[in-house]
This record gives C-alpha cells, structure tokens and sequence, in this order.
C-alpha cells in the first residue's frame, strides 16, 4: 500500500495513537459493582418499610453511574456526550418522580394476613380510649 493511501497525520491533527489505559479502574468498579450487588441483595431481603425505594434508587443510581463513567468512558468524552447522558438522567429522575407521586396518592395496599413483615396493627383513628378493640 503506497504511503499516500494512508491517513495523513495532518487530517487527524488530534490523534496521537492509540491511548492504554490501566486495568485497575476496571477491577476497582468491578469489586464496587459486586459490592453494591451484594448490598441489593441484603436490602431486598430485609423488609425495610418505606426506605426500601430510596435505598434501592441510590443504588441503582449508583451501580448505572460507575458503568457509564467507566466501562462506557464517560469520563473521558467531550462535553456534548456528557450533555446527553446528563439530559437522559434528568428526563428518567422526571419519569420516575411523577410515578413514584402517582402511586403515592392512591390508597394503601393492605398487607395480608400471615405476612411476615407489615401485620402489626394500629388503632383505628378518631376512637376515644374505651371504644378501642380489646386486645386479647
């Protein structure tokens, strides 16, 4: 191949060769990954009442952010990438909000009788002392 077919140096004026970057980003996300799964599993588990959701979306939000910054070089591209990934976030944060609203301000789901978590029982609102159910 003749040295005129190649790509001159002074079309790609920015390209200095290929760039090699170190495996220990990589091995470092990679045990945060394992560990974050781990903690989804422990929290998935554990019956944690309301906070469940935002626990869960933080790590979610976080396990997502380690793979676009590093396995997907974020990090390392122009500004105009970052726009859209930033823009993306925004518009699944709006989706996820206006659902999250939605479903809070319908009524709430009854735990059914001889689950594990959620059966303790209040007093219904608005009794005086002697009207409650008795406990037996």
């Amino acid at each position: 191949m003749s040295e005129s077919a190649l790509p001159s140096k002074e079309l790609h004026p920015g390209e200095h060769g290929e760039e090699h970057h170190s495996a220990l980003p990589y091995v470092v996300v990679w045990l945060a990954l394992l560990f974050f799964t781990f903690l989804t599993w422990y929290t998935g588990s554990s019956h944690l009442g309301k906070w469940a959701l935002p626990i869960s979306l933080a790590i979610a939000v976080t396990k997502s952010t380690l793979v676009a910054l590093i396995f997907m070089h974020l990090k390392d591209s122009s500004g105009a990438t970052r726009l859209v990934f930033v823009t993306s976030l925004i518009f699944v944060a709006l989706l996820l909000f206006f659902t999250v609203a939605d479903v809070a301000t319908r009524f709430h789901l009854a735990t059914p009788a001889g689950a594990p978590f959620g059966t303790e029982r209040t007093p219904p609102e608005g009794l005086l002392e002697h009207e409650l159910p008795s406990e037996e």
